[in-house]
């Protein structure tokens, strides 16, 4: 071998462990860089050419575990957005501070205060002021499942900011990745860093991904919907629900075009915002509703059945639950309907109330789909009795249509609903009835007076007891869903605390599996420091040898020289 050969091979040596030594160093300097993925240069011999070179620097990075990663950090957060706010409706209907069954116990305790001596006028003032104290525990407790959906709402905005703002950071990384890639330079830190990124956007939503030949990767969300596609990314908004406007939805906008698809989304912090708000809290809320609504229109009609101190006929006790506005409130029309509608839901029987609300919407002109929202239980209108007026509508799933006039009549659940419509009704019209949404917020106390208590009967007399008995014996009938009122109400706490525990099993088994994984990755990706250290030592070694493999060419070279 000549010595001119002999100076290539060391010099290629010198050039490569250089490289490597550089390698090494990157490695080093960015052991406290988060999403930093370890990197080795990759040396090869030089096929019949002799020595070396470096062909790649090699990013170490675990493709299907890394996306396992932002899987597992999906599901992470989605369950702990939920279950923290599981945690807080299952303190806020067990604590006795606001237990709506606590309430009960010391109402029902005073009306047997008023049993035992009925002409006490104390006794009667006593009771109102616990009925007085029910109301307020009732409406405190519907209070508190509001501010829960303002700060849902609250917290859809902010993580949609955040995902907005990712995808605009992620299409201009794929940009640079793009351009890095045609030009042959080195995409790594690039690559790392839209790891990080993507694995901070899996924290606010589930999303899939598709990479490109270019080097770019497009982002989807929802049932294929696109955020990010190459160097182009689309906006979330939060929107107005189309019925609810206290509800905030979330629309994608891509262009001029922009569809809410808030039902399509999972997973991340979002996604468990999302399953709470339809799955808890508005359950939690119709169930509330409910309660409230057969409690005041079943002690209502008790009080009637009697006479007062005064032998007057019992007045209300608690507030209509048929007032004329309340009535009207119960329905929200789509903002998409071509025509306004004026609409009542009138509720005419308590005992087939059902905790939920409703979906009517037109499928043509004339004919329409309700859909109860709690289960997902379906009655198109050529399944429901059609009456030939509106006035016979009065059984369960009856109704009553007149297309021209844009009229419709509807009883089902023991509600029956009302709409008059400035026109027809069309295809797409669509309405949300909430029977019981309201109840809590509406329960009050309409009687303010103790001596107008009707708890005699009508045969004995203003001072006998017999129908405050009748009302101290409502506290066990079977007249909410087949169960007393405080058993309903144990039900529902009972439903809460399960679904809570579960959310807690999920947040915490979710944790170990994300835990588990990034562990993976960081053994088989992060920069291990005394590994590094034997690097270095090899490299420099081997930087030594190349640089006297050089100074020994050039001894040789001399040598000849001097031979000649």
């Amino acid at each position: 071998m000549s010595s001119f050969n002999l100076l290539s091979l060391g010099t290629q040596a010198l050039q490569s462990n250089t490289s490597a030594l550089s390698v090494v160093g990157q490695n080093i300097a960015n052991v406290n860089t988060p999403g930093y993925s370890m990197q080795r240069a990759d040396l090869a011999s030089r096929d019949n050419l002799g020595g070396v070179e470096v062909r790649d620097v090699q990013r170490m990075a675990n493709d299907f575990l890394t996306g396992q990663i932002m899987s597992d950090t999906s599901a992470y957060n989605s369950a702990l957005a939920f279950e923290q706010l599981a945690n807080q409706l299952d303190n806020l209907l067990a604590s006795d501070v606001s237990s709506v069954s606590k309430a009960m116990d010391d109402y029902f305790g005073a009306l047997q205060g008023a049993v035992d001596d009925p002409s006490n006028l104390a006794n009667r003032e006593l009771f109102l002021a616990q009925a007085d104290a029910l109301v307020r525990r009732f409406q405190d407790l519907d209070a508190s499942l509001v501010r829960q959906g303002d700060t849902i709402n609250g917290q859809i905005e902010n993580s949609v900011a955040q995902i907005n703002s990712i995808g605009q950071n992620l299409a201009k990384i794929n940009d640079q990745v793009r351009l890095a890639t045609a030009s042959g330079a080195s995409t790594n830190e690039m690559l790392d860093e839209r790891d990080r990124l993507m694995e901070s956007l899996a924290g606010y939503i589930g999303f899939s991904t598709v990479p490109e030949p270019n080097g770019e990767v497009s982002i989807f969300i929802g049932n294929g919907e696109p955020l990010v596609v190459g160097i182009s990314a689309s906006r979330l908004l939060t929107v107005q629900d189309s019925t609810d406007a206290s509800q905030r939805n979330i629309a994608l906008q891509v262009g001029s075009s922009r569809s809410d698809v808030t039902a399509q989304l999972s997973g991340g912090q979002v996604g468990g915002l999302l399953d709470y708000r339809a799955d808890v809290l508005y359950q939690t809320q119709d169930e509330m509703g409910r309660l409230a609504m057969v409690f005041a229109d079943s002690m209502n009609q008790q009080q009637a059945q009697g006479l007062d101190l005064d032998g007057n006929a019992g007045l209300r006790l608690f507030a209509d639950i048929n007032a004329s506005q309340v009535t009207t409130d119960r329905v929200l029309a789509s903002s998409h309907n071509a025509t306004s509608t004026t609409s009542r839901v009138n509720i005419v029987d308590t005992g087939t109330l059902k905790a939920s609300a409703y979906e009517l919407v037109f499928n043509t002109d004339s004919s329409f789909t309700v859909t109860r929202l709690s289960d997902g239980v379906r009655w198109n209108s050529n399944q429901l009795t059609s009456e030939i007026a509106d006035t016979d509508v009065d059984a369960n799933q009856e109704f009553y249509f007149d297309a021209a006039s844009g009229s419709l009549t509807l009883q089902v659940d023991g509600f029956r609903m009302e709409l008059d419509s400035s026109g027809r009704f069309l295809k797409g019209d669509k309405f949300e009835i909430q029977p019981t949404r309201s109840g809590a917020s509406e329960f009050a106390l309409e009687l303010n007076s103790g001596r107008g208590l009707a708890l005699a009967d009508s045969a004995g007399g203003v001072s006998n007891n017999r129908n405050a008995l009748a009302m101290a014996e409502l506290q066990f009938a079977k007249l909410v869903d087949g169960s007393a009122y405080q058993d309903q109400y144990g039900r529902q706490l009972e439903r809460v605390g399960s679904v809570t525990a579960t959310a807690q099993i999920t947040t915490q088994s979710s944790k170990a599996v994300l835990d588990a994984n990034l562990q993976t990755k960081s053994s088989l990706t992060g920069v291990n420091l005394d590994e590094e250290a034997a690097r270095l030592v090899q490299y420099q070694q081997a930087y030594q040898a190349s640089a006297r493999l050089i100074a020994a060419s050039q001894t040789i070279f001399d040598s000849l020289l001097a031979a000649i």
